[in-house]
């Protein structure tokens, strides 16, 4: 037999190509992640009747997303095999939800059509390499667990019967379900019986060549290349002939192909008559097969690969590798910026003449498709803007800078005035990524506080990513986003520092990067000359015995390394989210080759067990200079009798969570630094044998002491009146940490006071002030779940200042209140400062540990005569429809889920006693969410909300470029704030759809 098709000369012309295809299927833009936070608050502009300005920040309204169930199952699939073989079909299983799902799997005959006969035995094995073989040590499977986007490669291997004939048909089917949610059949109008759940495959028994063929892919991200390895087996009972190979390289959204490295095979050769694999122009309506999966044959000058075999023999393999190329820094084949995450698929084909008969036609054979997922590089870059408006530098507006030199200039700002920054922050890696944005003050003057707000400066910046600190929120890969840093003076210092100036950092670092130094960049803040007060109108390998077990696990309680000789190798330090490499060596002391399947597990001391939640191992071979090379293993290849000293490396991933990840497990201190260390086993076994050993190791994790104590506020405030503020004190560390609270705001006037309240009964909400506790009385906050956790009140110095003890991961809600004299002047501006003090003893005992993390926080409260304060609350919409479909609170219990919408309500009140003018509400789109177009809805007092228009014309509200505009009160306009009254409110919603 032999395939319709012209000679491979006249449709593959030979060239030196710099790619090789792809079927480079491009993931969807991923959901936000089940669990994230998003949050927002809103600002408040207004003026008095003098002209004086004021602004003021809203609470931070809260919802958390939900999570969403989807997964698809790929694909059905016909196969030849031969009578008695066991035959492998791959299958895909990907989570496309946003969270962590299981699903259980079966594969039986299928009994929903008609065929000649049953299986033998039909088992699911989990892929781990995806060469579509049931290699040693990969596990039979009856489901799986994949966290969000992951996929997960599975062989069923089906035993076809000894006494099927030629022709006869055995159908199979794999079944994938979620307790939680649908498995989409992935295959054209869902496969046969048009289900979703199921994959059904066809296998026809030849007594023709039959050609089992496996594929690979080895990523190696040091050198950003990926070796594509075809293996081709002939199970039948004739020679295949004319065995063509094709193979097309991976390409981009452009249409530019990877480069090709280089072609190499095993079992060709030229002087059977073999052509050997080497670049080619692969032309699809000449060969009319689809070898890039784009739907179509119409492809005529495809970059690839292609070689010929003319003949392999029943039982002979043969195998051709492909090593492709790609940049980083340009490759991108979906619509997310960036190569990080882009899923390389490759498929090659095959056609043969296999039962020796010209005047018949075989279909072309795909192979089984690879998967890649390209990694993410991690860089950023902060920078000046370098831009000067032209209007005169004495105007404090940012944008005083002349030239591009990492320092962003302000010649001059009032004493007590806002100092105004402008700072580029760029995402340089490969990946959407988040940065963290932290300012040292530097040599400005103590009480010198500093904001982080949008370009505009009209909204500020808050956490995005619930690490307890201001974040950029995701910025996509080459994406710049500009921020303005307000630095709000103290009212006591002047002059120009002795002809230095002043001068602050911020420094971005990624939030992503699990390095232990993640990629980070640093901008200097300068502010020439604080002007004085006046008026100014602006605007061991050991070379064993064989026989001799040196490292031998030993007795309880367990310790590492070596139950005779504890500590011949040390402790393996780690940090959170960190990789650890554990070097182990395998000699094979029996008198035949053998091979070994790897495992690793954790320990109590006592009690083998697992490894601990949220930490993976994998296991590597190595190079001739003893480091980890190619993809994770199983399982050793076949060691010689007598080999000593083979070098492996198990690969510890520590988990990226600091609660799953505690610096003192409280089990074996195994290297005396009085914390508890995580003990790691591993584990060989010979299959063939049941010779094994287990060797123990220490994973010591460093102490990531960190607390925050966030958002900061600003607010107005009335003479005699009070003003609260909400904060959350939360344990982001994975070290228990004891901190004593504390506050003061002393005032120009005296008589500032202030009191925290915190919450007693559980409810989420400080209801009693912290001093009306007494040692031992109960207070309540939240671990990462959102469960209740109760916290032991304390005072163990005495001084009056409460003190609880957080467990990593647990948080407190703290609400100081402000309370200002009845003679405070106008404009006067009050600093609470409210501050976490750790309390926790220094390893010898003898005192506070200093090293230990502090946390602060502060509130800045204005004096004016009336004043405007904004309510931010937010209602779940299911259905988008802009109608609330619960209460609105604003923390939201109800979760949200992608696709679902959130209604931002704002009710700005006029608490004063004199009328607001001009007042203007704004507001940003909270990340990973997208505006709802005509959402826009304001009212006046009692009135009914009104709809409004997105666009900028005679109504008055607008959303421009993420940010909505409300102008408020009587008199109000397109383009300026009316009027409140004393007492009056202005309502204000807009919703957006979580991403």
């Amino acid at each position: 037999m032999t395939f319709n098709k012209r000679k491979l000369s006249q449709v593959c012309a030979g060239a030196l190509l710099a790619g090789g295809l792809v079927v480079s299927i491009a993931p969807a833009v991923a959901a936000t992640a089940a669990g994230t936070l998003i949050k927002n608050l809103a600002t408040v502009t207004y003026e008095d009747s003098a002209g004086n300005q004021y602004s003021a920040q809203s609470n931070e309204a809260v919802i958390t997303v939900k999570q969403v169930y989807e997964a698809e199952l790929s694909s059905d699939s016909t196969k030849t095999a031969t009578a008695g073989q066991i035959a492998y079909i791959q299958h895909t299983l990907t989570n496309n939800g946003n969270g962590t799902d299981t699903y259980t799997l079966t594969a039986t005959n299928d009994g929903s059509i008609v065929d000649d006969l049953n299986a033998g035995s039909v088992k699911v094995y989990r892929d781990l390499n995806g060469n579509g073989l049931v290699d040693a040590g990969e596990p039979e499977v009856s489901s799986v667990t994949l966290a969000a986007g992951d996929s997960a490669e599975l062989v069923i291997a089906v035993a076809v019967p000894s006494s099927a004939a030629t022709g006869d048909e055995l159908g199979v089917i794999l079944t994938a379900t979620s307790t939680n949610g649908t498995v989409t059949d992935a295959s054209p109008s869902k496969g046969t019986d048009t289900l979703d759940g199921t994959n059904q495959d066809l296998i026809t028994v030849s007594g023709d060549a039959v050609l089992n063929y496996t594929k690979s892919a080895v990523l190696n991200a040091a050198t950003n290349q990926i070796t594509y390895t075809l293996t081709i087996t002939n199970t039948g009972n004739r020679a295949a002939t004319d065995v063509n190979i094709y193979d097309a390289i991976p390409v981009d959204n452009a249409g530019t192909p990877m480069t090709l490295v280089s072609t190499s095979a095993a079992g060709l050769l030229t002087a059977n008559g073999d052509t050997l694999p080497a670049a080619a122009t692969l032309d699809e309506t000449a060969l009319n097969i689809d070898l890039n999966n784009d739907g179509d044959k119409t492809d005529a000058a495809l970059a690839g690969i292609s070689g010929i075999d003319a003949s392999i023999a029943p039982n002979q393999t043969v195998s051709v590798n492909m090593v492709v190329q790609y940049d980083p820094a340009t490759f991108n084949n979906n619509a997310i910026p960036g190569s990080a995450g882009d899923i390389i698929k490759n498929t090659a084909w095959l056609t043969a003449d296999l039962d020796g008969n010209p005047g018949t036609t075989e279909e072309p054979i795909p192979t089984n498709p690879t998967q890649t997922v390209l990694p993410q590089n991690y860089g950023v870059n902060t920078a000046d803007t370098g831009e000067n408006n032209g209007a005169a530098d004495t105007t404090n507006n940012g944008q005083d800078d002349d030239a591009l030199n990492n320092t962003q200039l302000v010649t001059q700002a009032p004493v007590g005035s806002s100092a105004l920054f402008l700072v580029d922050v760029t995402n340089n890696g490969s990946g959407t990524d988040t940065f963290e944005l932290l300012i040292a003050r530097g040599d400005f003057p103590a009480g010198t506080t500093f904001t982080i707000w949008n370009e505009a400066g009209t909204v500020q910046i808050t956490d995005t990513n619930n690490e307890g600190g201001v974040d950029t929120g995701p910025l996509a890969s080459g994406a710049t986003k500009t921020f303005m840093v307000k630095a709000q003076l103290p009212s006591t210092t002047s002059g120009d520092n002795g002809g230095a100036g002043f001068t602050a950092t911020v420094t971005a670092t990624s939030a992503t990067d699990p390095a232990v130094s993640p990629a980070s960049d640093t901008t200097n803040l300068k502010l020439a000359e604080i002007t004085a007060s006046g008026v100014d109108l602006t605007d061991s390998a050991d070379g064993a015995t064989p026989g001799v077990n040196v490292d031998d696990l030993g007795a309880t309680p367990y310790t590492i390394n070596d139950g005779t000789n504890p500590g011949a190798r040390p402790t393996f330090s780690g940090t959170v989210g960190g990789e650890v490499e554990i070097p182990f060596y395998i000699d094979n002391d029996s008198g035949s080759a053998d091979s070994f399947k790897l495992y690793a597990g954790g320990s109590d001391g006592t009690t083998l067990g697992t490894l601990p939640a949220g930490w993976t191992v994998e296991f590597y071979a190595t190079d001739g200079s003893g480091n980890r090379t190619g993809a994770p293993i199983t399982t050793t290849p076949s060691l010689p009798a007598g080999t000593t000293d083979k070098k492996y490396i198990a690969v510890v991933t520590i988990s990226a969570d600091p609660a799953q990840a505690a610096a003192d497990y409280g089990t074996v201190d195994t290297n005396a630094d009085g914390d508890g260390d995580q003990l790691i086993s591993i584990r060989v076994l010979s299959s063939a044998t049941g010779a094994s050993d287990i060797m123990m190791d220490a994973v010591d994790v460093a102490p990531l002491r960190q607390v925050a104590l966030t958002p900061p506020g600003s607010d107005q405030i009335q003479a005699g009146g009070s003003v609260d503020y909400t904060h959350t004190l939360d344990n982001t560390g994975n070290t228990e940490e004891t901190l004593e609270l504390s506050a003061a705001n002393p005032g120009t006037t005296a008589g500032w006071n202030n009191t925290i309240m915190v919450d007693t009964t559980g409810d989420g909400v400080p209801d009693k002030a912290a001093s009306q506790l007494a040692p031992g009385d109960v207070v309540y906050g939240k671990d990462n779940s959102g469960s209740i956790v109760p916290v032991a009140w304390t005072d163990s110095d005495n001084d009056g200042n409460p003190e609880v003890t957080l467990p990593a991961g647990v948080s407190l809600a703290v609400t100081p209140i402000v309370f200002a004299p009845s003679d405070a002047a106008p404009g006067e501006i009050n600093t609470l400062t409210v501050t976490a003090t750790n309390m926790d003893t220094d390893t010898d005992g003898a005192g506070p540990d200093t090293a230990g993390p502090n946390a602060s926080v502060e509130d800045i409260s204005t004096v004016i005569l009336g004043q405007v304060r904004l309510v931010k609350t937010v209602a779940y919409d299911a259905g988008c429809d802009g109608m609330a479909d619960g209460a609105f609170a604003a923390n939201l219990s109800t979760q949200v889920a992608p696709g679902e919408c959130a209604i931002w309500n704002i009710v700005a009140e006029n608490q004063g006693d004199t009328n607001a003018l001009n007042v203007i509400v704004r507001d940003n789109v909270p990340t990973y969410t997208t505006y709802k177009a005509g959402s826009l809805k304001y009212a006046l007092g009692s009135a009914a909300l009104a709809a409004r228009t997105d666009v900028v014309d005679s109504d008055n509200a607008e959303q421009v470029s993420g940010t909505v505009s409300f102008f408020a009160g009587t008199g109000s306009t397109a383009t300026a704030g009316g009027t409140l009254l004393p007492g009056q409110t202005a309502t204000v919603q807009f919703s957006t759809k979580v991403d």
